[in-house]
C-alpha cells in the first residue's frame, strides 16, 4: 500500500496530503505561541461572497466553491484532502479492475472536478457549522463616505471589481465598485471612496 501512495502515479496526491499534515502541525505550533495559521490566512485573503455580485467571473466561481463562506485554512485542508481522496481512489479502481493505462491519464482532471465539487457540497455543509463570521447588521447606507480598499480585479466603468470595508464597529464589508468616471479605474489595493449605491455596485472615487 505504501508503494502505491509514494508511486509516480500518486505522489501529487500524497504531497497534497502532506501538505494538509504539515498546515494542521502549523496550526497546532501556532496555537501553543498564541497565533493562528487560520487567523493569518484569512488576513490574507479579503474575497467574500456576500458582495454584490453579477452572475459569472472569478468571484462567482469563487463563491460556488464555498471560498468565502469558510475560514481559508478550512477550506484549504477541504480541497486539498477532496482533490487528494479523489485521485487516489480514481487510480486505485483502475488500477485494481480495468488497468487501462490510458484512462490514468484522466485522473488528474478527474481529481480536480472531483475536489471542486465536494468542495461545493461539503463546504456548504461545514459553512453551516464553521462559518466566516465577518458579516453585521449595518445598514449598507452607512457606508457612503467610507473608504474601501479593492481585493479582487480591477475596476472599470461598467465592470465592477470587489473592495473591502470596516464599519465602525471594525467589522468587515465586501462589496462590488467602479468608477463613477468613465476614464478612471481602480486597480487591487487602492483605496476608493464610496459614493453612490446602484443596483449592482457602488460609485466610487479613488482617494488621492
Amino acid at each position: 500500500m505504501l508503494e502505491f501512495f509514494l508511486s509516480d502515479l500518486n505522489i501529487t496526491y500524497t504531497i497534497a496530503l502532506a501538505i494538509v499534515f504539515g498546515l494542521a502541525l502549523l496550526e497546532g505550533i501556532a496555537l501553543l505561541i498564541g497565533a493562528s495559521v487560520m487567523s493569518m490566512l484569512d488576513d490574507l485573503v479579503d474575497i467574500d461572497i456576500d458582495a454584490d455580485v453579477t452572475p459569472g467571473g472569478l468571484t462567482a466561481l469563487l463563491g460556488w466553491l464555498c471560498l468565502n463562506r469558510l475560514p481559508m485554512l478550512v477550506w484549504l485542508v477541504l480541497i486539498l484532502i477532496s482533490f487528494a481522496i479523489t485521485g487516489l481512489v480514481y487510480n486505485y479502481c483502475i488500477v485494481t479492475t480495468l488497468n487501462i493505462a490510458v484512462l490514468l491519464w484522466l485522473s488528474k482532471p478527474v481529481a480536480l472536478i472531483g475536489a471542486m465539487l465536494l468542495s461545493h457540497y461539503l463546504g456548504d455543509a461545514i459553512a453551516k457549522i464553521v462559518p466566516k463570521n465577518e458579516s453585521s447588521a449595518v445598514s449598507t447606507d452607512t457606508f457612503i463616505g467610507k473608504v474601501a480598499t479593492i481585493t479582487l480585479g480591477k475596476a472599470t466603468k461598467g465592470s465592477a471589481a470587489e473592495a473591502v470595508l470596516k464599519d465602525e464597529f471594525n467589522q468587515k464589508h465586501y462589496v462590488m465598485v467602479e468608477p463613477d468616471d468613465e476614464h478612471s479605474s481602480f486597480t487591487q489595493g487602492a483605496s476608493v471612496v464610496l459614493m453612490e449605491k446602484t443596483a449592482n455596485s457602488w460609485l466610487a472615487a479613488k482617494l488621492k
